[in-house]
């Protein structure tokens, strides 16, 4: 059987004590399986801990305490945690309550809202991404289509100014011919007049 008991530690007439989980059989200050507090009774006023969550542990597997252990957990409360344990409270919870922490602790409590943020920041990120994706890859379309536009209505303004062209081009030369072939009915009448001409002189 375990017991929680003391074991003597220090100088001569200068003792202090460690409580410790042994074997029953084992000798006062000889091996022990765990020690879970400290006693000094040389100081003003007494000093003493005792790790809460350990005792509780041990007390509800069925270590005995000795008279002075006993008198040291009745202190600190140990007994009325341990009864209310056993009728279904959290470890953890009656720990933060011996050692003044809040429950549940605040560090998980941190850790869990930082993981809510992270995912929802990633969420969003990932939507805002295939928001942008998806808006330039419609700008991308928009402006293919624009371009398109463009150089199809200038390749069908340069065919007409080329057609225009060619017209106005056409027409000079029609009326080039024209003036040429007026000149030459014109050069051809004059030579005949002046035979006329001479002849009535």
């Amino acid at each position: 059987m375990l017991r929680i008991r003391l074991a003597r530690r220090g100088k001569k007439r200068q003792p202090s004590y460690r409580v410790v989980v042994a074997e029953r059989d084992s000798k006062r200050d000889g091996r022990f399986v765990e020690q879970i507090g400290y006693y000094n009774p040389m100081v003003d006023p007494i000093e003493f801990k005792v790790q809460e969550e350990r005792a509780l542990h041990w007390l509800n597997v069925g270590a005995q305490p000795s008279d002075a252990v006993r008198r040291l957990l009745e202190k600190q409360g140990t007994y009325d945690r341990l009864t209310r344990m056993r009728d279904g409270e959290e470890l953890g919870k009656l720990v933060a309550e011996f050692e003044g922490t809040p429950w549940p602790p605040v560090v998980e409590e941190a850790e869990e809202a930082a993981s809510e943020v992270a995912e929802t920041v990633s969420e969003t990120a990932a939507a805002a991404v295939e928001t942008v994706k998806e808006t330039v890859s419609d700008a991308v379309e928009t402006v293919s289509d624009a371009a398109s536009n463009v150089v199809d209505t200038v390749r069908d303004a340069a065919a007409g100014a080329a057609e225009a062209v060619s017209n106005v081009a056409e027409r000079a030369a029609d009326a080039i011919d024209g003036e040429a072939e007026a000149n030459e009915e014109s050069a051809e009448a004059e030579p005949a007049v002046e035979t006329e001409d001479s002849a009535e002189a």
